[in-house]
């Protein structure tokens, strides 16, 4: 059952994609049109819809991807029930369900079964507040990786790539997650805008966000 008073705006794609860029602007053009919104970027501290108090190793293992699905299902529901008390019509929320469930669930051995099954999950639980995906599509993996690697640093957060083997490693790895969440973001029948990102056309894209925050946020109001 959706809200209609209520819609979320994700965000997502590969780290550095410019997804934080993107969730700052579209919170930008929200207030500027007096909407009320709650704007929740991946750094946020105490981030509604982290996993706490668990660590794992490995989502190859029955009982640690059970531990995991179901406490990451728990988490998006307190989200989605606490998101539809607020007097927020809109939220934007960047990074999380991709990046940091799917695709790390995918890093992790979660079974291509489960993975479905839990990717199907957590788009119904997050129906109720009628959603819009923006996603970065990275067309060149290894190519971003090195353009990430040359804006940050070669070492960030977890990430540490210096040589040509550790950049053909990190394509490999998020190549093959990026290739599952494309064929959900591609079935995954709600309003989304992909950007295909191979030339940082920042102003182009800018553009287009706009032109769709407007489109699905006018709907809703």
């Amino acid at each position: 059952m959706t809200t209609p008073n209520k819609r979320l705006i994700i965000i997502d794609g590969m780290p550095g994609s410019g997804k934080t860029t993107c969730a700052s602007t579209v919170a930008e053009l929200l207030t500027a049109r007096g909407v009320a919104s709650r704007c929740i970027l991946e750094l946020e501290e105490n981030h509604p819809l982290f996993i706490r108090g668990y660590e794992f190793t490995s989502l190859a293992d029955e009982d640690q991807a059970e531990l995991f699905t179901t406490q990451l299902e728990a988490v998006f529901r307190r989200f989605v029930e606490e998101r539809l008390g607020s007097s927020d019509e809109v939220t934007v929320i960047e990074s999380v369900l991709f990046q940091d469930a799917i695709s790390c669930a995918h890093h992790m051995g979660l079974p291509l079964p489960k993975l479905v099954m839990l990717t199907t999950s957590l788009q119904e639980i997050l129906a109720a507040l009628n959603p819009v995906l923006i996603y970065f599509y990275q067309l060149d993996v290894e190519a971003q990786w090195r353009f990430i690697c040359s804006v940050r640093g070669n070492e960030w957060g977890p990430v540490s790539l210096h040589t040509d083997e550790d950049f053909r490693e990190a394509a490999a790895l998020w190549g093959g997650s990026q290739a599952f969440v494309r064929s959900v973001v591609d079935v995954w029948d709600i309003p989304k805008l992909v950007i295909e990102n191979k030339d940082h056309r920042w102003a182009e894209y800018t553009e287009r966000v706009g032109r769709f925050v407007e489109e699905q946020t006018v709907k809703v109001y």
